[in-house]
């Protein structure tokens, strides 16, 4: 038993390597594999601890990242950062834990069951954990199928909760054909081999649909700015980061003379003006006058209140030839609010500072001439509902963050293969700007065009590192944005039902 919990253990952190930046996507086909055969013959108890193991390695290797926002910039010692990690990947475990339980309790001997059911319950956790909770929609493994070339073509159709269905489904059919081998069941073995051919053979096809048209092309301009988070707030900081926006402007200035045609938009990640938007208005308003007549539209990120209530919103502000403003809607649990007024206590004992911002609903696009744009903030690219809601609408998608809190670990890089996953899943080009790295412009199928890598001396003054290209707007819809996820939820929750009915029957029918 103990050293199947340390297999399990094991297990779990090597799922980890199938994710950015490790990227070895073969390994989320083969850990579902492994795992099937860990629980072949465990009782429900077993397969809850082995699940609950399984877990314990994913998250602690997968999220540790959390601890140096914690420590560096939350206000705990090494520590305290590291216990409240851990506990939040104990918890987090659960969720594996009640997958195996479940899988256990409900197989059966029906093959279709077999087939089906583990992928099932695999998925419907992760649809769990995208609300429960205030929820914590990361590491998917639907994630990793964006450069796997065997089955990418159906992110467009599947959408995430999909593309996890078809990873896990492949491992279980792998592991059928294999006993069916053993068994010599032609049957079974004709319909594993069909399932597996038919799901590479009609990715060969998918992968070949333009689900989306290309219309205009425009020039943009990606900033990484590269303040430190603790530097940017000081009254230096907040002069840097209007003088690195004057810059950027006014060498654009000869657009005046030449009466540019072709627009030109300028991408500033969250909270690039620390502070309300209001507050720099004299620093910034003969650079508002530059833009809207050089014909340059700007987003930027920054704060902004709401008069009627004094609410603070965490927010996207546009000028130039741009129009409108965005606020976030999704906010970081923790990072950005409470959820429970019980963790007012634990705030409270760490001596940790309470984030004040509100939630916002009811967004517009921003605007162009002839365009509109997607706006996202951080935390906000994970959650395929808000995209779902907006993006058909647009022509290019947008994603400001701060991921300068998580440091040079790996959790950038997860964000930025959620990132991609987004462009594919809407086949929309999709730009990234963050404070200190990984800055991005991803094409519509998910492929990374250019980047900025994380800057490894943040800390250093005035290092401010730009992308400027050209890029193809695209305008349509994907099938997954028409009927959304529910499709392959109420699957999901089906194959749970009949094989719970399955497994019910063959209860009674053994008393």
């Amino acid at each position: 038993m103990i050293l199947k919990a340390i297999f399990s253990f094991f297990l779990g952190t090597l799922l980890i390597l199938a994710f950015e930046p490790f990227n070895f996507w073969i390994f989320s086909l083969i850990i579902p594999f492994l795992i099937l055969i860990t629980l072949e013959k465990q009782n429900p108890k077993v397969s809850f601890i082995l699940g609950y193991f399984f877990g314990l390695g994913f998250w602690l290797i997968g999220i540790f990242w959390i601890e140096n926002s914690i420590n560096v910039y939350g206000g705990a010692n090494v520590f305290a950062a590291s216990f409240l990690t851990i506990v939040l990947s104990m918890f987090l475990s659960l969720f594996q834990g009640l997958i195996f339980l479940t899988y256990s309790f409900l197989r059966n001997d029906n093959f279709l069951a077999r087939l089906l059911l583990f992928p099932s319950v695999w998925v419907l956790s992760e649809w769990l954990r995208e609300f429960l909770f205030s929820g914590f929609p990361w590491l998917y493994v639907g994630y990793t199928s964006i450069d796997n070339f065997f089955i990418n073509g159906f992110i467009p159709v599947a959408g995430i909760f999909g593309m996890s269905f078809i990873i896990v489904l492949l491992s279980s059919s792998a592991l059928e054909f294999i006993k069916s081998v053993k068994k010599l069941n032609s049957s079974s073995i004709i319909l594993c081999s069909s399932l597996i051919l038919l799901i590479c053979l009609s990715n060969i096809f998918l992968i070949r649909v333009d689900w989306t048209t290309s219309t205009n092309e425009i020039d943009i301009v990606v900033v990484q700015p590269n303040i430190g988070i603790k530097e940017k707030w000081t009254s230096s900081g907040k002069r840097e980061s209007t003088d690195i926006m004057g810059g950027f402007l006014i060498k654009e200035s000869p657009r005046l003379i030449n009466k540019a045609e072709t627009p030109k938009l300028f991408f500033f990640p969250e909270v690039f003006l620390p502070g309300q938007f209001s507050n720099f208005g004299f620093y910034l308003k003969p650079f508002l006058t530059l833009a809207e007549k050089a014909n340059i539209g700007v987003i930027a990120g920054t704060l902004s209140k709401n008069e009627e209530n004094d609410e603070i919103y965490n927010s996207l502000i546009s000028f130039g030839n741009l129009k409108g403003q965005y606020r976030k809607e999704r906010l970081v649990p923790f990072g950005e609010y409470v959820p429970y007024s019980f963790f007012n206590y634990f705030f409270n004992f760490f001596n940790f500072s309470r984030p004040e911002v509100s939630a916002a609903v009811n967004n517009e696009l921003i605007m162009g001439d002839g365009y509109s744009i997607f706006a996202s903030i951080c935390y906000e690219v994970s959650f395929q509902d808000l995209f779902f809601k907006y993006a058909p609408q647009s022509n290019l998608l947008f994603s400001a963050s701060n991921d300068a809190w998580f440091g040079e670990t790996i959790g950038p890089h997860q964000h930025l293969q959620i990132a991609r996953f987004r462009a594919a899943e809407n086949r929309k080009p999709l730009i990234r700007s963050t404070t200190s790295g990984i800055s991005a412009v991803i094409n519509e199928r998910g492929g990374i065009i250019d980047l900025i890598e994380i800057d490894d001396e943040v800390s250093k003054r005035n290092n401010p590192q730009e992308l400027s290209l050209k890029i193809n707007l695209f305008k349509g819809t994907t099938p997954v944005n028409s009927y959304g996820k529910m499709p392959i939820i109420i699957l999901l929750l089906t194959i749970l039902m009949v094989s719970s009915y399955l497994k019910l029957r063959k209860i009674r029918e053994n008393k």
